[in-house]
C-alpha cells in the first residue's frame, strides 16, 4: 500500500544531517481522515499545547532541521510566496526505522528487543570507540599526561574474589551506582582476608549480602571478556581511614583510568541491579514510542535528552558522590529508564538509532563541559559551574560534602596555583570568599554527630558548608567583561587588606599561611609595563574599541590586555602562572578554620533603611541619607523576609577582607530607549563606587561564623570601623 503522506514523512530523511528540509503533509483534518497507519499515529506523535484534533483546519507540515537525524511534526501555514512558517512545534522527535540487513535505507532508528540487552551491542560501541576514537577517549586533554591510579584492591570477576592489582596500568572497569538504603557488602579489616579467597563472592556468608547491582555487574564485566572490576564498597577498606583518604583523593583518577565506567543509573540504591541482562537479571521494561506507516516503515520517537537533574533526590543523577564518578568517566556504559545508551569522549551512542559519525562529532563539541572547567588555562572562574551543579546534589551525610568534592578538587588542583581549600581558590583566595547565593536559596549543611560541631568539616566561609546553587564574582579587574556581562551589576577588586591563616581547630597554635597571590601579580604587571612576563602569556596596548563591554572605574582604563596561547579568545588585565597539566601537584591539607587580623565595623540596622535590589531577590541594600551603605546577598528569601521586618538583628558585625570598587552601590543608570525617545530604559551596574568587601558574620564562644558577604561603602567604613584591628576566627 502507497500513501502520499508516508511517502512524504519518509523522503524527508533522505536529507543529510547538515540540511534543512520542511515538507506540507496537508491539512490536519484531512491527513487523521485517513485509513492509512499514518493517521493513528500522526494522533500520538503530534505533542501540542492541545490534541491535534482541536486543529483540524491548519496545515500538518514536518521538519527536518540541521545537524538533527530526527524530524518533528508541526502546524504551519503559507505565506503568498509558498515560504512554509510553523506556528507549533511538537516536542516529539522522530526517527526513521531501518529495517534489519538493509544497507541503503535512509532510516537511523533501530528497534532493540524491549525485554533483553544484546551484549554484542556493547561489544561493538567499545570496540568503535578503541579503534576509531582512539586517544581522544583513551587520553583526552585534561587526562593527557597525569599518572595512572593507583588503586589498592579490584574484584576478579573470574575467580570472584578480591585481588591486589597485578601491576601498575592494568585495565579495569569501575562502577557507578548508589550504595541505597539495602544490603551493601562492605570490605572491612576484619573481611579483607576471607575475600581474597577465590569463590568468596559465591560464599553464601558473602553472596547474601552483595546487592544485585554488584552482582550484575560482577556477571557482564565478565561475559564482557573484561577480568577486573573496581568497586567502592569492596575495593576500598571501609574501616580503615588511611585507605579512605588515599582512595578519596584519586577516586577522579580511579574513574577516569577505567577502561570504562558502567553507570547503574537506575532505582534508588544497589539493591535494583542491572535489568535487562538474560539469565542474569530480570527483563526491563523498555518503552519504546513506534508508529507505524505503510509499506511496512516505521518511525520511533527519539528518547529524551539525559536530564542530570531529574528524579527524586534519592536518584542517581541528584547524588553528590555520583556526580565526580560521571564527570571524570572517560567512557560510560549507562543503564538508566531508557534505552542503554554509550557516552565517550567523542559519542553518544543508543541501542534504537545507528552510529552516525556527523551526528558524533556535533555532539562532543557540544558536550565540552568538562575540558573547559578543567582546561589548564587562566580562566580559573570555568570551575564555578561545575562547583555549583555539585553542590546542589544530595548526600545522605552532609558533612561528606568535602570528601564526595575530593577527587575534583584533586584534580583542580592542576589548574589552580596553590590548590583549593575548601573548594576556594588560594590564589585568588580573597576574592573566592566573596561567593554568594544570588539567584537561588542556599542552607547550612549540618553535620550528623551535633556533639563534633567544631570538626564536622562543614566551614561556614565555604560554599561546602552550604547546600544550593552558588555563583563566584567575576572579577572585572582581572578579566576583560564580556557583551552578556553588561548589563549586570560589577565588583573590581584592587587589593586584600589582611593575610588569611588555616588552622585545623580553633587552638591551634600550628597555622599555615594561605597562598593568596593574586595581588602581587596585579601590581607587578599594571604597575610595571617592563616585567617579564610568564610563559605562554600575550602582551599589547589596550584598545577600548576592541571591548566595548569591557567596564573600568572613570579613570581605570588599563595599559595593557594579556592573552594566553591556551585561551587566546579571552582578555586578561594581568597575567597569573599557568600550571603544567602533567605536574602532580601535592594536595593541600583541609584545615576548616580561618585566621586574621582585619577591621571591623558594627552596623546598627535601626539607623538605616533597608530596600531590596531590583531585579535580584536575594540582595538587600542599607541605605543612610541618599548612599547605599551596604549592599548583601542574603542566602535565601526567609532571611530578607526577616531582614525586612521586625526579627532582622539590631546591629550586623561586618569584617573586611579585600578593597576595590562595586556597582551594587551606585544608583542604575537611566537612559533613552533611542535618539528622540521619550521612553527610558534602566542600566544596572553601570554606577562603580569604591567599597570594602565584607563577610557578615556572628560570634559563638569564640568563634565567627559567615552569615552573608557584601560590599561596604569605602567612606562609610573608614569611618566607623572599631579603632583597633581586630583578631577573626572563622568557622
Amino acid at each position: 500500500m502507497t500513501c502520499d503522506v508516508c511517502e512524504t514523512i519518509s523522503d524527508i530523511y533522505s536529507a543529510g544531517f547538515e540540511e534543512w528540509d520542511e515538507e506540507i503533509l496537508g491539512e490536519a483534518s484531512t491527513v487523521l481522515n485517513s485509513n492509512c497507519p499514518h493517521a493513528e499515529s500522526l494522533c500520538r506523535a503530534a505533542n501540542f499545547d492541545r490534541p491535534i484534533t482541536d486543529f483540524p483546519n491548519e496545515l500538518l507540515a514536518i521538519k527536518k532541521e540541521g545537524k538533527q537525524t530526527g524530524v518533528r511534526l508541526g502546524l504551519a501555514h503559507l505565506t503568498p510566496e509558498d515560504e512554509i512558517i510553523f506556528d507549533n512545534v511538537s516536542t516529539t522527535y522522530m526517527d526513521l526505522v531501518s529495517p534489519k540487513g538493509s544497507v541503503d535505507h535512509p532510516g537511523q532508528g533501530i528497534l532493540p528487543d524491549p525485554k533483553w540487552i544484546d551484549l554484542d551491542i556493547i561489544r561493538g560501541w567499545f570496540s568503535v570507540c578503541k579503534n576509531s576514537h582512539q586517544s581522544q577517549c583513551s587520553e583526552p586533554p585534561w587526562l593527557k599526561g597525569v599518572e595512572p591510579a593507583d588503586p589498592e584492591w579490584f574484584i576478579d570477576v573470574v575467580d570472584e574474589c578480591i585481588v591486589s592489582p597485578p601491576g601498575r596500568g592494568v585495565d579495569y572497569v569501575a562502577l557507578s551506582y548508589t550504595w541505597g538504603l539495602g544490603r551493601n557488602l562492605k570490605n572491612t579489616k576484619a573481611t579483607l582476608s576471607e575475600l581474597k579467597q577465590p569463590g568468596a563472592l559465591r560464599v553464601p556468608k558473602f553472596a547474601n549480602q552483595l546487592p544485585e547491582t554488584i552482582r550484575n555487574t560482577i556477571d557482564i564485566v565478565r561475559l564482557l571478556g573484561e577480568r577486573y572490576l573496581w568497586v567502592d564498597a569492596l575495593c576500598i577498606i571501609q574501616d580503615d581511614p588511611a585507605s579512605l583518604g588515599r582512595n578519596l583523593n584519586q577516586m577522579q583518577l580511579i574513574y577516569a583510568n577505567s577502561t570504562f565506567c558502567i553507570m547503574a543509573a537506575t532505582g534508588c540504591g544497589a539493591e535494583f541491579g542491572l535489568r535487562g541482562l538474560k539469565g542474569l537479571s530480570p527483563e526491563r521494561d523498555l518503552e519504546m514510542r513506534i508508529y507505524d506507516l505503510a509499506d511496512g516503515n516505521r518511525l520511533i520517537a527519539k528518547p529524551l535528552s539525559q536530564d542530570p537533574t531529574a528524579g527524586t533526590k534519592y536518584s542517581y543523577h541528584q547524588r553528590g558522590w555520583t556526580f565526580q564518578e560521571w564527570l571524570f568517566s572517560r567512557r560510560r556504559l549507562v543503564f538508566n529508564h531508557g534505552p542503554l545508551m554509550w557516552q565517550c569522549q567523542c559519542a553518544r551512542w543508543q541501542e534504537t538509532a545507528k552510529i552516525n559519525p556527523e551526528a558524533d562529532a556535533q555532539w562532543s563539541r557540544m558536550h565540552r563541559t568538562k575540558e573547559s572547567a578543567l582546561d589548564p588555562s587562566p580562566s580559573i572562574w570555568n570551575f564555578m559551574s561545575m562547583a555549583s551543579t555539585f553542590n546542589t546534589k544530595a548526600l545522605t551525610m552532609q558533612e561528606d560534602a568535602p570528601k564526595a568534592f575530593a577527587g575534583i578538587q584533586a584534580m583542580l588542583h592542576r589548574v589552580h596555583p596553590g590548590g583549593l581549600l575548601y573548594g576556594l581558590s588560594e590564589f585568588f583566595f580573597d576574592i573566592s570568599l566573596a561567593w554568594a547565593s544570588l539567584y537561588s536559596n542556599i542552607q547550612r549543611r549540618r553535620g550528623s554527630n551535633a556533639a563534633n560541631a567544631l570538626q564536622d568539616g562543614l566551614p561556614s566561609w565555604s560554599w561546602l558548608g552550604w547546600e544550593g546553587d552558588v555563583n563566584f564574582p567575576k572579577d572585572a579587574e582581572f578579566q576583560v567583561m564580556q557583551p552578556w556581562n553588561y548589563h549586570e551589576q560589577k565588583v573590581g577588586f584592587r587589593e586584600p587588606v589582611t593575610e588569611w591563616f588555616t588552622m585545623a581547630t580553633p587552638g591551634s597554635t600550628s597555622r599555615r599561611k594561605v597562598r593568596s597571590e593574586w595581588y602581587k601579580y596585579k601590581t607587578s604587571f599594571t604597575a610595571n609595563t617592563s616585567t617579564e612576563i610568564p610563559h605562554g602569556w600575550k602582551r599589547q596596548d589596550y584598545n577600548r574599541q576592541h571591548h566595548p563591554h569591557d567596564f573600568y572605574p572613570p579613570g581605570g582604563e588599563p595599559k595593557d590586555i594579556f592573552s594566553h596561547e591556551l585561551s587566546p579568545q579571552h582578555g586578561f588585565k594581568y597575567p597569573l602562572p599557568v600550571l603544567n597539566w602533567a605536574d602532580t601537584p601535592s594536595l593541600t591539607d583541609q584545615t576548616q578554620y580561618l585566621w586574621c587580623e582585619t577591621s571591623r565595623a558594627h552596623l546598627v540596622s535601626s539607623k538605616t533603611t533597608i530596600l531590596r535590589v531590583e531585579d535580584y531577590e536575594r540582595r538587600v541594600r542599607f541605605v543612610e541619607g541618599n548612599s547605599t551603605i551596604l549592599s548583601i546577598t542574603m542566602p535565601d528569601m526567609a532571611s530578607v523576609e526577616e531582614m525586612m521586618d521586625d526579627k532582622r538583628p539590631s546591629t550586623l558585625e561586618l569584617v573586611a577582607f579585600a578593597r576595590g570598587w562595586s556597582t551594587w552601590l551606585g544608583y542604575d543608570v537611566e537612559r533613552a530607549y533611542n535618539e528622540g525617545s521619550t521612553g527610558k530604559m534602566r542600566i544596572p551596574g553601570m554606577d562603580p563606587r569604591d567599597c570594602y568587601f565584607v563577610l557578615w558574620v556572628e560570634r559563638r564562644e569564640g568563634v565567627s561564623y559567615r552569615l552573608a558577604s557584601g560590599e561596604v561603602l569605602a567612606s562609610w567604613w573608614e569611618g566607623n570601623t572599631d579603632k583597633q584591628l581586630a583578631q577573626v576566627l572563622l568557622g
